[in-house]
């Protein structure tokens, strides 16, 4: 079970909306949806490489992004 469960959580992040930097920013490629072309909302835009919405350049994409982890100490 615990299988099954680890192999859906790496199917979803391989296959699912992905964050990337793009030009001075973080943009999520999703195939699913699109911000529309004048989103007013402050936040990471849903973006792909053609539709409707709100489109991106495939070759201007940068690196993926990745969180910075937070490394606790032990105050032991």
């Amino acid at each position: 079970m615990i299988i099954l469960a680890f192999t859906i959580g790496y199917i979803d992040d391989v296959m699912g909306p992905q964050p990337y930097h793009y030009q001075d920013t973080i943009v999520i490629v999703d195939k699913k949806y699109q911000c529309p072309k004048h989103c007013a909302v402050h936040h990471q835009h849903s973006v792909y490489y053609d539709g409707y919405g709100m489109t991106v350049d495939k070759n201007q994409l940068g690196k993926k992004y990745k969180e910075k982890k937070i490394v606790r100490k032990n105050n032991a």
